[in-house]
């Protein structure tokens, strides 16, 4: 079984004492790179490029020397960054509470039956530095959190303020909606080959526009997998289905058929079920997707800008170990 919770926060802090407390750590040779005294392991590095890659020996066979050095750089660069607002978080005294770290440790934990096992899967990576690596990245989330969380939440005003200056963005077209008969018909197949198709497809849509249930028509004959509900393709509107069927229904009323319609999959009947005018979308209609994207936004630009601040404030220095 795996330690006490408590001698688990022993090795943490001794182990944070260690890489971030002195300057002996850079004899080692897993460290490869430092922002100021917080290390980036090389196991560190092996597992931020896993993430991106998956590093199986037949998918790491197939890779080239250049795409793993990019995947190295680009892992390299993560962890560094990661580095950065360790540092910050030390600088603010932002710690992890210990419910966080057991949280995200238990579910480390819980794939593996023993600790030794665990061991044998960190290979020479020894628990106390794993644990240690485990504090950074929640002391790292928790400074971004810190930083920039409640900077990029916008007002309800400044929500409406924007779609107010906007609304030509949330202006629903002309929405369509269609049932359909699908006869289909191979594409590479000469115009003669075509023809039993078509004539089958016109006796349907004379049926169809007879008054025959579309729906019943649809069901036992289309070969499309709309037939199970009775050929209903959904709303759509111009750009969003084949042109020819978008020609063919264009000036159809509700409850109208056109066709046989020829498009790359075969000979089409279509029902126009729904006709839906433009309209513009009122504020509530939209808020939601207003307020994710801008504060998505607001929070990308505030990070950009915050980042730049830490890499100013902050030396980082990488070393040859683990990178060749």
């Amino acid at each position: 079984m795996l330690k006490p919770l408590r001698l688990l926060f022993l090795f943490i802090a001794t182990s944070l004492i260690i890489f971030l407390g002195t300057g002996t750590a850079l004899a080692e040779p897993t460290i490869v790179a430092k922002i100021v005294a917080t290390p980036v392991t090389v196991y560190e590095l092996n597992r931020e490029m896993q993430r991106i890659i998956p590093m199986n020996s037949s998918f790491h066979s197939g890779i080239s020397e250049e795409k793993l050095a990019e995947v190295r750089a680009q892992s390299l660069e993560s962890l560094i960054d990661q580095g950065y607002k360790v540092q910050y978080a030390l600088q603010q005294k932002i710690s992890i509470s210990k419910s966080d770290l057991e949280k995200r440790l238990g579910k480390i934990r819980g794939k593996f039956k023993t600790e030794k096992a665990l061991q044998k899967a960190l290979g020479e990576e020894n628990l106390k530095d794993f644990y240690a690596s485990v504090s950074r990245i929640l002391m790292a989330k928790k400074a971004e959190e810190m930083a920039l969380g409640s900077k990029a939440i916008l007002s309800e005003a400044e929500i409406r303020d924007f779609y107010e200056k906007n609304k030509r963005m949330y202006k629903r077209p002309k929405q369509y909606r269609v049932s359909a008969i699908l006869i289909k018909v191979d594409p590479s197949r000469i115009a003669t080959d075509k023809e039993p198709a078509r004539l089958k497809a016109l006796g349907l849509a004379e049926q169809a526009k007879a008054g025959e249930d579309f729906y019943n028509l649809a069901y036992y004959n289309s070969d499309d997998r709309t037939k199970m509900v009775g050929g209903d393709i959904g709303y759509f509107h111009t750009g969003q289905i084949a042109k020819e069927i978008e020609d063919a229904i264009v000036d159809l009323k509700p409850g109208e058929i056109a066709g046989p319609v020829e498009t790359r999959e075969g000979f089409n009947i279509i029902k126009l079920t729904e006709l839906n005018p433009p309209k513009q979308l009122l504020f509530e209609e939209v808020k939601v997707k207003i307020r994710q994207r801008q504060e998505k936004k607001k929070y990308e630009t505030l990070y950009a800008e915050w980042m730049i601040d830490l890499k100013k404030r902050y030396q980082h220095e990488i070393f040859s170990q683990g990178l060749k």
